[in-house]
Formats: structure tokens, sequence, C-alpha cells
């Protein structure tokens, strides 16, 4: 298979399934669906190309099919069109020589601190603001919001308005870096579950490119990094643990996942993984976003919680938000509730089987863990029995180390490398 992404970039790989005689057949269908779905989310893609049994190249270019609104995956070659901005193609090939070769690109980032940078982290539940001063973060804050409002002009006037008040803690504004959920490309917003209830006019008009015009609002050249929020998880953990080869998730409102590679180097990838599978289970809890089952997003973020703490015991009043029945499940547990203790435990069990498959497609020693959802003591229960099962399940994977930062970080940690993105000319920090 192959997937083609931006320009001439693209991702190769093979799936193996039984032949058609095989009393097994249809399971090699659901599995190939199901990886082509994970290297979607993973590696993103416009093109799909396929060469192989031609009965099962067949049924899979169905469910992928863009055109039928009934196809499988109807949803995600939906967003990979807002994402490329083109609609998304199937393609049985005759010969594999018909595949095009595998290239790929990587994100050139800023490591330096220097300067008065501001910077923002976009999360389904909540964003987070900080100014960072030479390094020294002199200001932070987390605010619920809510990204459901239709009009596009509450969010940017939330957003703008939070880092106004960031500013303040500053002598001036040297750059700003920013961290969100979706595929930002070139600092604008070409897709974000940040703003799901925008109609598409509008979302082209001002949300596309609503942090260039809030970076104006500092200056008509202030310097603006923005990139997905799972990278800047990946840099975060890069830059804790000192060395490259790290993979990280964020587990908050929802999924976010990044990856460093052994070069230090941030792949053109959109690993948008909270939509990827990790649990191949036909009957697996069903994703509000997206519509499936068996997605990161049930297991690595408050819907996890949501999800296991009626099974552990718990119970909430009619419409509390998830991420105020994640609050309430971490006061029991630091208050010493034993009914807390087996939901950290299963998240853990979904973490090591999750670890096995991540490191199947991404080449890493360590693993980053942090988010809202492992603040507290329960995020330590999380971390031990991720890695007894990760051991004991999976040895040839024994090597790698998970690794989280402090209270603090975890929750405003993906805000403070995002302020270290912007690239300053040394004219300004001279100022």
């Amino acid at each position: 298979c192959a997937l083609r992404r931006q320009a001439d970039l693209c991702y190769r790989f093979d799936i193996p399934v039984f032949p058609e005689s095989h009393p097994n057949y249809r399971d090699s269908e659901l599995y190939a669906a199901r990886l082509i779905k994970f290297h979607l989310w993973s590696k993103g893609g416009r093109v799909l190309l396929m060469h192989g049994p031609q009965k099962i190249c067949k049924s899979l270019a169905k469910w992928f099919d863009p055109l039928d609104e009934a196809a499988r995956f109807h949803f995600d070659v939906g967003v990979m069109k807002k994402i490329y901005g083109t609609n998304f193609l199937t393609q049985v090939v005759e010969k594999i020589t018909e595949l095009p070769a595998e290239k790929n690109s990587t994100i050139q980032v800023n490591h330096t601190t220097e300067g008065c940078r501001l910077a923002f982290d976009l999360g389904k539940s909540d964003f987070k603001v900080v100014a960072v001063q030479d390094g020294e973060v002199v200001y932070s804050k987390e605010t619920e919001w809510d990204i459901w409002q239709q009009d596009p002009t509450y969010h940017y006037h939330v957003i703008l308005e939070g880092l106004q008040e960031a500013a303040k803690s500053m002598p001036r504004v040297d750059g700003i870096g920013g961290s969100t959920a979706g595929v930002p490309i070139n600092n604008d917003c070409v897709w974000s579950d940040c703003f799901p209830n925008i109609p598409d006019n509008l979302y082209k008009k001002i949300v596309v490119p609503i942090f260039k015009n809030i970076a104006k609002e500092f200056g008509e050249n202030t310097p603006l990094t923005v990139i997905n929020d799972g990278e800047v998880t990946a840099l975060a953990g890069m830059g804790m643990v000192g060395k490259p080869a790290l993979f990280g998730i964020s587990m908050g409102s929802n999924e976010g996942a990044g990856y460093v590679d052994r070069n230090g180097h941030v792949e053109s990838w959109i690993n948008e993984l909270w939509a990827a599978p990790v649990d191949f289970n036909p009957t697996a809890p069903k994703c509000p976003w997206s519509g499936a089952r068996g997605v990161g997003s049930m297991y690595f973020g408050q819907r996890a919680v949501e999800k296991l703490a009626p099974k552990a015991g718990f119970t909430f009043p009619a419409g509390m938000l998830p991420q105020h029945k994640l609050k309430e499940v971490q006061k029991a547990m630091a208050e010493g509730d034993q009914r807390a203790v087996p939901i950290y435990e299963s998240i853990g069990v979904y973490l090591a089987y999750a670890t096995a498959q991540y490191a199947d497609f991404y080449d890493f020693d360590s693993f980053l863990i942090l988010g809202r959802v492992t603040s507290g003591p329960g995020g330590n229960v999380i971390l031990k029995k991720a890695k007894e099962v990760l051991d004991k399940e999976f040895p040839e994977y024994g090597h790698i180390n998970y690794v989280t930062p402090d209270e603090h970080m975890k929750r405003v940690g993906q805000a403070v490398a995002a302020a270290n993105l912007p690239i300053i000319e040394k004219s300004l920090l001279s100022q």
C-alpha cells in the first residue's frame, strides 16, 4: 500500500493477508482495513494506492470510497479531504511498480528559550496559555471553553484575551508558539476538532487564518509557530529526557500524540492517533466525535475515565461533563478511595498493549505520558501497571521506558514547550 500526502510525500507499508481460500480470509479484510485506517490517521493521506489480491483490494476500495456516504470509513476520508483540500482518491494498481516510492520530510523547529514568549495549547475542554521569559514560566492559566460555539469570533477573542492577559507578565512579546488539536500546516488551522460547529464558509474565512491573525494583534511581524499538540508533547519529552527517539501522548480531553525520530527531527506526519484504532474488538466503545469503535480517544483521555468509572461504582449527576467526572475520580483517588484504583490500572493495561502497537510503526526508546488524566496519584498507577504488563506480554519492547513530567508540567507542559517553537531574530532579543 502507499499513502500519498501533500506534494510528492508518500508512506509505503505492507499488510500480510490470508488467501481467499483460507477460512480466516474475512479476518484479513477487517485487519487490513483497520491497519490502513491506523496509517491514515498516523501519517495522513490524500491518495490510497493498493496492490495485491483483487478481491480484498476491491473490498477495501469500497470501504474507503469518498463518494459513498455509507462507506465504512466515510468520516476518515472526509477529514483527509479537509486537511489536504482535495478529494480523497482510492486506486488499485495492477503492478507493484506502479506504487510510488516512499518519501518523507521533517519539520524545522526551534530549540532555544531566549526572549519573551507567549504560547497557547488548545484542547477540547480547555485551553492553556503561558508566558515564558528566558526559559522561566512567569505566567500560566487553564481556562475551560465552549468549543461548540458556532460563531468563530468567540474562539478568536477567548484565545486572544488569554494571551493578552499573559503578556502583561512580560516587558514585551518576542514571539508566539501554539499547540493545537488537529492539523496546522504553515500556521494555518486547516482542520481541528476544536471548532466542530463552525460552518465551512466561516471556517475557511476565520478559523484557517485564526493563529496568524491573533499573532498580528501583538505586532504585524510577530514570529509565530503553531504545530500539532502531539508533536509539542514529543518535543517537550525530548527536552526532558535529553535524547531523541521519543514517542509521546497527552491524555487530556482527547489523545494527542507526537514523535521525535532518532535524529531529533519531527516528521511531517499528522499523528492524529485519537482517531486511530487501538482495539480491534467489533463491540469496542464508540467515539462520540468520529463514530468509530476502538479508537484512541476512548482509551487515552478523559473519555476512558468516564467509560470506566461506572464499572468501578461511581455515579454522576445527569449532564455532568467528562472533565468534571474526571475531577471527581481524581479527588476520590487522592482521598484513598480504592474504587478509583482499577480505573487507572485499566488505563495502564490499555497503554501497555497500545505501546506494543505503536512500537511496530514508530521507532522509540522513551514514551512520554502527560495530560490531565495522569495528574495526581492515578498517573503513577497507570505507569506502574503499563510497565508491568509491557514487560510480561511484550518482552521485545522491554527497553521502552515510560517518562512523565512533574504535576505542573503535566497540565501545561505542552504550552511551555510550544513557547520555545518560534524562531526569533537575535536583533529582537537584544532590544
